[in-house]
């Protein structure tokens, strides 16, 4: 995306901001120091680098969202929301930002997500100086990883923080099963905005949360009352044109969403399903494009229930070491199947499936579709063609 000129007035303006910020970061006024970082950061343009960014005019964004990051979680020390949101999308702009990696990989370590901490400090390893003043510390927490002891915490612990964040919840899964209610097919126009409503052991589930946090401090209407009211937010605009080619014809569709926010989330925490047809065969298809933590999330719900045929783990996990089972994700697909749809397929009646990589590339709002899904990526794409009818 080309650089767009930002203008004197307001790169005037930004550095009297960051100027006014870093003055209150070293006296540790974090309040003043926050709300001048803030503002300056408000004043760059979206998903743009500007002409004086490159030309070194003002500060890259990165260097301001990391120092924000920083004041948030206290340097790393304490597990904040807005911090691991702001340490990513500092990583968005230079994945290289040594400081974004080590507090992000040091507030990972420290609350026992030691995956994805062994990925944030390597990374400051393949960048940092052996005479930089945080590299003996990056090797320290990185020689400890291995004797971490583990907990039963999510692998993909940072996109699963900012979902809860973004839901306002207290307690852990967020998300609840959404669904089309009514028979009428999309069709093959890919983009159609399609409604999704609850099912009613997501209306219970997402009460129990909200009575909760309505009991401690963070007061919250039933969910129902709240779906009435603004169910715009649950309504899935369909990218499909993006993903599919036209030889298929939506049939029906649904989606695992978080609460308060709905489908206002970054691409990584979105997980959609759909039934197709196949226009050739005429047989049935399924398409899942899910972001990791909701994946993870979802599998752990379908295992729960000791009716389904789906019990064993997508992601093999120890330590540092995950990795994903293509049968399970297929076994997965057809859970969902069964859930969604109450289709009842099996293995015998796979003939075709397809899983992909989408690396999704904020800072310019683009993505890149690729052959075998890595878990650096931050969706997965799953395509089944059936033979059944």
């Amino acid at each position: 995306m080309e650089a767009i000129k930002l203008g004197q007035s307001k790169s005037q303006q930004i550095a009297q901001l960051i100027n006014f910020g870093n003055k209150n970061y070293d006296k540790e006024d974090k309040k003043k120091a926050i709300e001048a970082l803030s503002a300056a950061i408000a004043i760059y343009p979206l998903n743009n680098r500007t002409i004086e960014e490159i030309n070194g005019d003002i500060p890259d964004r990165n260097i301001i969202l990391t120092k924000l990051g920083m004041l948030f979680t206290k340097y790393g020390n304490q597990l904040d929301p807005i911090g691991v949101h702001l340490f990513k999308q500092s990583l968005i702009y230079d994945k290289n930002d040594i400081e974004a990696n080590y507090y992000l990989g040091k507030l990972l370590f420290n609350n026992g997500n030691v995956y994805e901490a062994n990925l944030y400090l390597n990374n400051v390893l393949d960048s940092i100086d052996k005479n930089d003043k945080l590299y003996e510390s990056t090797k320290k927490f990185l020689d400890n990883i291995n004797n971490q002891k583990e907990q039963d915490l999510p692998i993909f612990a940072t996109d699963f923080v900012i979902g809860q964040a973004l839901s306002h919840t207290m307690l852990n899964s967020p998300i609840g099963t959404f669904k089309k209610m009514n028979s009428k097919r999309v069709g093959n126009d890919y983009n159609n905005s399609v409604q999704l409503f609850p099912t009613e052991t997501t209306k219970q589930s997402l009460n129990k949360i909200r009575d909760f946090n309505s009991n401690h401090g963070f007061k919250q209407d039933s969910f129902e009352e709240f779906f009435s009211n603004h169910s715009q937010l649950f309504e899935v605009k369909n990218n499909l044109s993006l993903f599919l080619d036209d030889g298929y014809t939506i049939i029906d569709q649904g989606a695992e969403i978080y609460d308060v926010c709905g489908v206002n989330v970054p691409p990584e925490l979105t997980f959609n399903f759909y039934k197709l047809i196949n226009n050739e065969t005429n047989n049935i298809s399924y398409l899942l494009l899910s972001g990791k933590s909701p994946l993870e999330i979802k599998d752990a719900k379908v295992k729960a229930d000791e009716n389904n045929h789906h019990q064993r783990e997508i992601f093999d996990s120890y330590k540092t070491n995950v990795s994903y089972s293509d049968n399970e994700m297929r076994s997965f697909v057809l859970a969902l199947a069964k859930e969604y749809f109450e289709d009842d397929i099996n293995e015998n009646n796979i003939i075709n499936s397809h899983i992909w990589g989408i690396k999704d590339i904020n800072f310019d709002q683009t993505f890149d579709k690729h052959e075998d899904f890595d878990l650096a990526d931050s969706r997965v794409e799953i395509l089944i063609d059936t033979n059944k009818e």
